[in-house]
């Protein structure tokens, strides 16, 4: 594959310089590959935020169904302490402390993970700004 454009930037290899129209096709095309790569990046930036979020709200719903079977072993430690003052409700007041420990700890992992999605949010307009910035600055440079 012969390479008979130079690149943005450099000489041409030939005697006389690229007409506009070559220009023109060339910053063209420069600028559809920056495009295709932001896009890419933020494709890219959307899949991170989506698998920390997931993460996030599959803790929290886990959290969720253990706190509502820890309500039900608090009910029925009530009862047992109700009904009989034995050694039976104690033990069923154990089980229902180390349900609540295990709920916290998902509950604090779930919240984490959606603290670090939120440092994942794409923001494709940042680096196209960025890139369109930096293309200016390229073009002025040139007209002095």
């Amino acid at each position: 594959m012969s390479n008979d454009h130079p690149s943005f930037g450099q000489a041409p290899s030939g005697s006389q310089p690229p007409s506009i129209g070559e220009l023109f096709g060339r910053m063209t095309g420069q600028i559809s590959s920056l495009i295709r790569g932001e896009i890419a990046l933020a494709k890219t930036q959307a899949m991170t935020f989506l698998n920390y979020t997931k993460a996030g709200i599959g803790a929290l719903a886990v959290a969720g169904v253990l706190a509502l079977y820890g309500l039900g072993w608090i009910f029925h430690s009530i009862e047992l302490a109700l009904a009989l003052v034995l050694p039976a409700w104690a033990a069923s007041l154990i089980v229902c402390g180390g349900i609540f420990f295990f709920v916290l700890i998902l509950a604090l992992v779930g919240v984490s993970q959606l603290k670090k999605s939120r440092a994942h949010v794409p923001h494709p307009q940042d680096g196209l700004k960025e890139s369109m910035d930096a293309l200016k600055k390229g073009a002025h440079k040139d007209e002095q």
